[in-house]
C-alpha cells in the first residue's frame, strides 16, 4: 500500500476527529470545528484551544451582572466583541480559507458568521450561558430561550448585535432575498448541521481558487456525515476526474446511478460513466 500524501494524512486525521466528536454524547461542536480545522493544520493544538476557550469563559462569568439569558449574553459580548475584538472578516478577505477554521479565528480574531457563532457557543456553553446555533439561512445566527415562545437572536458577524424578529427578517432580505422569513427558522441546529454548513462553506472557497486536493478532502469529510448525499458524491466524482483518479470518479457515478435511478440527469451520469470507462481502459 502507498503511503499517505500529507494532504491525505491531514484528511484521515480530521475524519477521526469529526467522527469522535459527533460519537460523543453530548456530540462536541468545539471538537466538529477543529476536527475540521485539523485538514489544514496538522500540527492543531487541541488542548491550546481548550484553554482558549476556559479563558475566554471564565472572564464572561467574572463580568455577568445575574443569573438570567440576556446578563448572560451581555457579559459575553462584552469579552469577546468590545474587549477581544472579534469581528466578521471584511468583504475583501470573506473567501479566506482560515475564516473557516476555528483554531485560526482564535487567533485572528476575524470569521465567517457560523465560525464566531461556533466561538461565541462554545464560549457560552463553558460560562453556562444557554445559547444555541440557528442555521439561518445565508447566515448563521445564535440565539436563546426567554420563555413563553420569545427568543433573544444575536448575531456574532456583527459584534454580538441583538436581532429582533423584525431584524432577523430585515437579514434575510438581504442575505437570501429569495427567501420568506418564517419563525420557525429560529430554532436549534443539530453539531452534525453545523458542521455540515462549515465544510459546505469551505467546499465552496476551494473550488472558486481552483484548488482540487484540498476541496477533495472537504468532499470526503461531507461524504463522512453523509454517505450517500448524491450531490456531494457527484461533486467529488467531478473533483476526482479532473484529478486523473478516473477509477474512482467512477465508483461515485455509479454509486449515484445505484441511488437515484430516476433521477432527472440520469442520462448525463450514463454518459459520463460511460466515458469514465473508456479513460479507465486506457490506463490498463
Amino acid at each position: 500500500m502507498d503511503p499517505d500524501t500529507p494532504l491525505e494524512a491531514r484528511t484521515r486525521r480530521a475524519r477521526q476527529l469529526l467522527v469522535r466528536a459527533l460519537e460523543a454524547d453530548p456530540p462536541r461542536l468545539d471538537a466538529a470545528a477543529l476536527g475540521i480545522a485539523a485538514l489544514e493544520d496538522p500540527e492543531l493544538d487541541l488542548r491550546r484551544c481548550e484553554r482558549s476557550f476556559a479563558a475566554l469563559a471564565d472572564r464572561v462569568r467574572d463580568q455577568r451582572a445575574g443569573d438570567g439569558l440576556l446578563e448572560g449574553v451581555q457579559a459575553l459580548r462584552a469579552v469577546l466583541a468590545d474587549e477581544e475584538g472579534f469581528r466578521g472578516s471584511s468583504e475583501e478577505d470573506y473567501q479566506n480559507p482560515e475564516n473557516s477554521f476555528l483554531d485560526r479565528v482564535l487567533e485572528r480574531k476575524v470569521g465567517l458568521p457560523i465560525t464566531l457563532s461556533v466561538l461565541y457557543l462554545e464560549v457560552a456553553r463553558r460560562a453556562r450561558v444557554p445559547l444555541f446555533g440557528v442555521s439561518f439561512p445565508g447566515h448563521f445566527l445564535v440565539a436563546g430561550e426567554l420563555g413563553g415562545g420569545r427568543k433573544l437572536v444575536l448575531d456574532p458577524f456583527h459584534g454580538g448585535t441583538l436581532l429582533t424578529e423584525a431584524g432577523c427578517e430585515d437579514l434575510l432580505r438581504r442575505v437570501a432575498p429569495q427567501v420568506k422569513f418564517s419563525p420557525g427558522m429560529l430554532v436549534a441546529a443539530s453539531v452534525r448541521t453545523i458542521a455540515y454548513r462549515m465544510l459546505n462553506n469551505l467546499k465552496r472557497v476551494y473550488l472558486e481558487q481552483g484548488d482540487g486536493d484540498r476541496a477533495l478532502g472537504v468532499v470526503d469529510l461531507m461524504l463522512t456525515l453523509a454517505p450517500d448525499h448524491p450531490g456531494e458524491l457527484r461533486a467529488r466524482a467531478t473533483i476526482l476526474s479532473a484529478l486523473g483518479a478516473y477509477r474512482a470518479a467512477l465508483r461515485d457515478v455509479e454509486r449515484c446511478l445505484e441511488l437515484s435511478p430516476d433521477a432527472p440527469d440520469q442520462d448525463s451520469l450514463r454518459m459520463t460513466a460511460k466515458a469514465l470507462r473508456h479513460r479507465v481502459e486506457l490506463l490498463n
